[in-house]
């Protein structure tokens, strides 16, 4: 009797859904498998996140009679092994939408009583189809069809105790270092929502872009874990619209919505699409002639290409493992169309790097910045470093935080040094001109858009 509670990516007990149809079959026990597959290709950040989040869960279960089993090795056989030693019934887990999660599904449920629960997202790939039964391509209409659900979104609380089964082996959670900018935890996960929602989404939509202010809502590497609800959290952003003063807030929370809109759909493109993991979902561009400069990617890496916004974003992506949306916007369309290298390179950077790193919504972003996405900004929009620098970062704190060199010059040079003829001791020149980065990028996509007509 009882059910084995296989934690993926949902670190958390209230808004759990997995977690509550386990308990409707008790006992519970809950398990958290290290697969080596994944383990190996983590960054150590993201690793000491999710350790410290473990810990975090086990406290959370403790203070609730029970305890988080961790086993280390292949998923069937560590479930198999488990449904062996405490001969609980059935296996439930939080169904995960990535191409490997769900290979890893379909192999143990393919002899062992696995049970996939959807909880992740707010709507289930296959359940968001047009009327012809095929996925959405184009962001409006996806967002108008998942926005048609957002009603039925609700707050599932934290059961008071979860009976379990004891005795059962564990390893134990390696300890991870704490990360200050992001504490472990679903208390401090939902701490910061209420501080976002009370304090800071009035004006998300004119700061979420800014990068010389915390405009933020800090939540993605919660989000990415499992450790905050996406449910509950727009649960909570309504009830806050629902408040005497609680209107003000409109824009400020429907322009989060629409990230967390934007971030559903690239999960769900990339179900529908599994390919695009790797090759041009707009297929007119496979013909793309990227130079993929070693010595330029080089540079990039490293936060010394003589753009003060680029270099700052990938420095602060190099110390923190984090960096605001349009950082990354200026940074992967840099990449991507300022020196025209392979999308895919940036991509693995990034994700090898992120705190947040999710396969299908950085791919997803990548392949936007690079106009090769599905519903992704035409291949000429080509954002200018010098101009995004100066309307998002005004005062230009973010370049003098990150880019220390130039922590002297004024906000009228900082943005572009070599203008001015600023000093700025051992920074470099811009390793490749904005005007003629320009007209060679929009000649090469349109070369490629030519290559289908012959």
């Amino acid at each position: 009797m009882g059910s084995i509670w296989w934690i993926r990516r949902d670190l958390r007990l209230r808004d759990n859904l997995t977690l509550q149809k386990a308990l409707e079959t008790p006992p519970v026990l809950p398990v958290f498998i290290l697969d080596p597959l994944l383990l190996k290709n983590a960054p150590e950040r993201r690793l000491n996140f999710l350790f410290q989040n473990l810990h975090s869960l086990n406290k959370d279960l403790q203070s609730r009679g029970s305890n988080l089993v961790v086993r280390t090795g292949k998923p069937a056989e560590i479930l198999e092994s488990l449904l062996k030693e405490t001969s609980a019934d059935q296996i439930l887990a939080e169904e995960d939408f990535t191409p490997y999660a769900r290979m890893r599904s379909v192999l143990a449920g393919s002899f062992l009583p696995l049970k996939l629960v959807q909880g992740q997202l707010g709507t289930h790939p296959l359940e968001s189809l047009k009327s012809s039964g095929k996925p959405y391509r184009v962001f409006g209409p996806f967002k108008k069809n998942w926005l048609a659900h957002i009603q039925s979104f609700e707050s599932i609380p934290a059961p008071a105790l979860v009976p379990t089964l004891q005795d059962i082996d564990s390893d134990g959670i390696p300890m991870g270092g704490a990360d200050d900018l992001f504490p472990a935890g679903e208390e401090a996960a939902y701490k910061r929502l209420e501080i976002f929602l009370r304090k800071k989404v009035e004006f998300y939509h004119l700061t979420r872009d800014r990068m010389d202010l915390d405009g933020s809502s800090n939540l993605s590497p919660y989000f990415r874990f499992g450790v905050i609800g996406l449910r509950s959290a727009i649960f909570r952003s309504l009830e806050i619209l629902k408040d005497e003063n609680g209107r003000k807030n409109l824009l400020g929370i429907d322009a989060w919505l629409n990230d967390l809109i934007w971030r559903e759909y690239h999960i769900h493109i990339m179900y529908h699409f599994p390919e695009s993991r790797t090759q041009n979902f707009r297929s007119v561009y496979d013909g793309l002639l990227w130079i993929n400069d070693q010595s330029d990617f080089q540079a990039w890496k490293e936060g010394r290409t003589g753009y003060p916004v680029v270099d700052a974003a990938m420095r602060q992506l190099n110390t923190i493992g984090w960096i605001p949306r349009q950082s990354r916007n200026i940074a992967a369309s840099f990449l991507v169309k300022g020196l025209l290298i392979d999308w895919r390179w940036g991509e693995k950077w990034f994700r090898d790097r992120l705190l947040d790193g999710d396969l299908a919504v950085n791919v997803g972003n990548w392949q936007r910045a690079a106009g090769t996405g599905p519903d992704a900004a035409p291949f000429d929009r080509i954002l200018n470093p010098t101009r995004q620098s100066k309307k998002y970062d005004p005062t230009g704190n973010y370049i003098r935080k990150w880019v220390p060199e130039l922590a002297e010059l004024d906000k009228d040079v900082i943005h572009g040094p070599w203008q001015k003829r600023a000093k700025a001791a051992g920074y470099p020149k811009p390793i490749i001109d904005h005007k003629f980065a320009t007209e060679r990028a929009v000649a090469a996509y349109q070369a490629a858009k030519d290559l289908i007509k012959l």
